[in-house]
């Protein structure tokens, strides 16, 4: 199902290198918004840094895919040093793989984060990703956002069910 995330994890420091290694995972590209900061928050955190720069470390290449402005990814991405895509257009694919092909990676190698099923998800399964759905970090969301969760819900409880199941 292309709206299914293949892994549900709490937090982007699940991606541990045990976790890279077991699904030969050789890029990661991230969301920003509630994926690893809050909507609200204009800079990563030291403990972001910290997991970037130890990625990086480890030769994981590393890519920053946003819907949102480029005034915020690039308030975002500037101390970085990471390439940063503003209005990727998620789920739209054509952004994504650009990326893999950027990384010199083909897409099964590449997990793609983010906290949302109708744009993360979606639009890393079809460009043949690896999907990582993560727990938003700030729920103090618009009534849009709110109203996308409820149904995003089913999906998630059926993935959960199926983890269960193994």
């Amino acid at each position: 199902m292309l709206l299914m995330p293949q892994f549900l994890l709490k937090d982007i420091f699940e991606l541990t290198d045990e976790f890279l290694s077991a699904h030969q995972i050789k890029g990661v590209i991230f969301d920003i918004d509630n994926t690893l900061v809050g909507f609200r928050d204009p800079k990563p955190t030291p403990e972001i840094l910290a997991l970037l720069e130890h990625l990086k470390e480890k030769d994981i290449k590393l890519a920053i895919a946003s819907n949102n402005s480029k005034a915020r990814v690039g308030l975002f991405a500037a101390d970085l040093g990471l390439p940063a895509y503003h209005r990727s257009m998620k789920p739209l694919g054509h952004v994504l793989r650009r990326i893999c092909r950027d990384f010199g990676l083909p897409a099964k190698n590449v997990i793609l984060v983010g906290d949302q099923i109708y744009t993360d998800m979606l639009g890393g399964n079809l460009a043949g990703m690896q999907t990582a759905l993560v727990d938003p970090i700030d729920l103090k969301e618009t009534v849009f956002f709110r109203l996308k969760r409820r149904l995003e819900m089913p999906v998630i409880e059926k993935r959960r069910r199926k983890e269960q199941q193994k």
